[in-house]
C-alpha cells in the first residue's frame, strides 16, 4: 500500500516533544514492517525540514532520520501543480497541504495526516485516508 506523508506526520517522528511522537513513530514501523511505500512530497518535506535547518547539524541528523526511515521524495510535475492549485482553491488547506493531496492523488496513495482539515478534504477528493 501507498501512504502519502503530509508534513505533521513525518515532523511528529522526528520531534519527540510532538505531542503525536509516538503515534508517527508507531505508525512508521508498522508501514515498514508491512513494506509499505511511504512517498512525500518535495513540497511537503521542505515544511519538515525548516525547524533544523537553523543548525546543520541537526539538518543533517533529520536528513539521516527520513532515509532511514524508508521516507521517498516525490517530485510534482505540471499536473500536480495544476491539481494543488484546484484543490487550494475548493479547500480551506494551505498550498503545501493541496500539494500532498494532489500528488496523492496522482500517485494512487492514501493520505497519512493528522491534520482534521487535510483529512477532510482527502475524503471530499474521494482519497483515502489512514
Amino acid at each position: 500500500m501507498r501512504r502519502l506523508l503530509d508534513a505533521d506526520v513525518l515532523i511528529g517522528a522526528l520531534d519527540s516533544r510532538d505531542a503525536h511522537h509516538v503515534r508517527a513513530r508507531t505508525l512508521l514501523r508498522q508501514w515498514r514492517r508491512r513494506r509499505d511505500v511511504v512517498p512525500m512530497s518535495v513540497v511537503n518535506l521542505s515544511e519538515v525540514l525548516i525547524a533544523p535547518s537553523a543548525d546543520p547539524t541537526l539538518l543533517a541528523r533529520a536528513r539521516e532520520a527520513i532515509a532511514a526511515l524508508g521516507v521517498q521524495v516525490h517530485l510534482p510535475n505540471e499536473a500536480i501543480a495544476v491539481e494543488a492549485a484546484r484543490i487550494r482553491g475548493r479547500h480551506p488547506v494551505s498550498l503545501p497541504d493541496a500539494y500532498c493531496l494532489a500528488t496523492a492523488k496522482h500517485t494512487g496513495s492514501s493520505v497519512a495526516s493528522f491534520d482534521q482539515k487535510v483529512l477532510q478534504a482527502a475524503e471530499y477528493q474521494g482519497l483515502d485516508t489512514f
